[in-house]
């Protein structure tokens, strides 16, 4: 209570740090790849100190496994925007160009087991979105030789 009296910080308050962090990462895993990703990195970039990141996340899996849940609600309301199976393949690929190292991420395995079986649903979801669009197993396999240069 004195501490408040004195004009003093008695707590953390950064605004929405969760928000800050998931940025931070975000931007990172698109630019240099997911294992470019460290706390310590999340907590520069979004001004904060080193452990204020562990208010949000209890470790970097945590972390990595939230911003591949976003990719996935991203990717989604981009594929709800459109209807024909020709949108749903271009909304796809582009997203996949636009987010490569999110992409990636969002694909590959999380070692945050709530994630892992969050991302299972979402990943459904997205199947039956773009089934008409000839399918995930297509779509993901022509995003992916398109990431790594291999365009056919």
């Amino acid at each position: 209570m004195r501490a408040k009296l004195r004009g003093q910080k008695t707590g953390y308050h950064h605004g929405d740090l969760r928000r800050g962090l998931m940025d931070a990462a975000m931007t990172l895993i698109d630019i240099r790849g997911r294992n470019a990703l460290t706390m310590r990195e999340a907590a520069r970039r979004a001004g904060v100190s080193e452990a204020a990141p562990y208010r949000h996340f209890a470790n970097l899996d945590e972390l990595l496994g939230a911003v591949a849940i976003e990719g996935y609600d991203m990717l989604l309301a981009d594929l709800d925007a459109v209807t024909s199976a020709r949108a749903i393949r271009e909304a796809y690929l582009a997203f996949a160009s636009d987010f490569p190292g999110r992409y990636e991420l969002m694909f590959g395995k999380l070692a945050d087991r709530k994630s892992a079986m969050r991302r299972k649903l979402l990943a459904a979801q997205v199947a039956e979105i773009v089934e008409k669009a000839g399918g995930l197993a297509a779509l993901h396999g022509e995003a992916s030789l398109q990431l790594a240069g291999l365009e056919v």
